[in-house]
């Protein structure tokens, strides 16, 4: 038995949490130097580890006792996190903390990743910590319940009502029941009512046969189902396959943003053509551009082409159906890129190089990519004239970054 004792108390140790970082682990490091990541703990706190992964360079681990807690320590608002619900993991620090938390860990991913620690960031919109998510993505368990995957799992708690879900969600997601299909996505318009659901697999594939029942009555359901939303007064049609912002308040914040980066002269196309890069279905173009200014939109995806080519039939708008990677460059006065998670990357900078545009503006929704694109950006030529940081997705880890970039005529 002595060597179990031995192995047990060489796995454990005692940590103090420095900060918050990327993904939404703390991080402290252990007796021997070197890093350790840790979910659940916050900045200051002194916890018990157990240590999950060993590696040269960096350890994970598990808190299994809070020494000395933080300040800002709060017991999770959602009864659901409490039985291992993983959608919100952030419920158990202060929601008034949370864009400080968020900001640190942009400035932290400008200083590490993109060598840059004297760039302006700053503070946007936040999105309020409940009833707001118009957009959810739910699982289905074995009695054909919708829930949440437990934290780094495939186990489903089942999660009759969402604190952060939009009321018309949250009137049906306990009477659904769902036969053949391992995840529904569920939309609503906030501002129109309408309801789509889709359901498919993990993949996000359709599931043929696959059964629904415990909606209310004028639901739409299916991939090409529709619901429409309202953003800065335009009516946006959204497919269910298609992406869109989580909420309609997290839109309208967004679009502000970009506005505020982008300027009046080059959205009016004072510089040249706008481009609008992983344009998705329109959202930029639609309500921030003047009808008659000339856009390409570029989007790989088909639903969001095809809503795309709805929401913008009146506008002077190209729709190209391709990646921004395969996309052959054209010049322009402005571009406008929202990537996926991954970022631009050094291709997609390049592409964007490539338009000589005097000014672009990046939307980020991962630090660590967003902070690699900032750099790259600033090696192909152009210069950040500063990072907002968004609060779009409340009682979570992810961060939504807009940058601002110009380029002298």
């Amino acid at each position: 038995m002595l060597w179990l004792v031995e192995l047990i108390t060489v796995n454990s140790e005692q940590v103090r949490i420095e900060r918050l970082v990327a993904g939404g682990d703390s991080l402290g490091r252990l007796a021997d130097g070197r890093v350790v990541f840790v979910p659940g703990a916050l900045a200051g706190e002194l916890v018990d580890v157990q240590i999950t992964q060993s590696k040269k360079d960096f350890a994970r681990g598990s808190v299994t006792n809070i020494v000395e807690a933080s300040p800002h320590r709060v017991e999770p608002p959602c009864p659901h996190v409490a039985r291992g619900c993983g959608g919100c993991a952030w419920q158990h620090l202060d929601n008034s903390q949370h864009m400080e938390a968020k900001i640190g860990i942009v400035k932290e991913a400008l200083r590490r990743t993109a060598k840059m620690e004297t760039l302006d960031v700053r503070e946007g919109g936040h999105v309020a910590p409940t009833a707001s998510r118009t957009t959810l993505r739910m699982a289905v368990d074995g009695e054909g319940r919708l829930g949440f995957r437990r934290a780094n799992s495939h186990d489903i708690v089942n999660t009759p009502v969402c604190m952060v879900a939009h009321p018309l969600l949250n009137e049906f997601i306990a009477d659904v029941r769902v036969k053949g299909a391992s995840e529904v996505t569920l939309r609503c318009g906030a501002a129109t009512g309408e309801i789509g659901v889709w359901l498919h697999d993990e993949e996000g594939e359709d599931v043929p046969g696959a059964t629904i029942t415990g909606l209310p009555n004028g639901v739409e359901i299916g991939r090409k189902s529709v619901v429409h939303e309202v953003v800065h007064g335009v009516k946006l049609q959204v497919s269910m396959a298609s992406f869109f912002q989580a909420s309609q308040t997290a839109a309208e914040m967004l679009v502000s943003e970009v506005n505020e980066a982008a300027g009046e002269t080059a959205l009016s196309g004072g510089f040249g053509m706008v481009v609008d890069a992983y344009g998705g279905g329109g959202l930029f173009s639609a309500t921030l551009l003047d009808n008659t200014t000339k856009t390409t939109l570029i989007e790989s995806n088909p639903s969001a082409c095809s809503d795309a080519r709805r929401n913008l039939f009146d506008y002077n708008v190209k729709v190209d159906q391709i990646s921004v990677e395969q996309w052959s460059p054209q010049p322009a006065g402005l571009v406008i890129a929202d990537p996926a998670r991954n970022g631009l990357g050094a291709v997609g900078v390049e592409t964007l190089k490539l338009t000589d545009a005097r000014r672009i503006v990046l939307v980020s929704c991962d630090a660590v990519a967003g902070a690699r694109d900032i750099r790259l950006l600033t090696d192909a030529g152009y210069t950040c004239e500063g990072v907002t940081v968004l609060d779009l997705f409340p009682n979570t880890p992810h961060v939504e970054m807009v940058s601002a970039f110009s380029r002298n005529a």
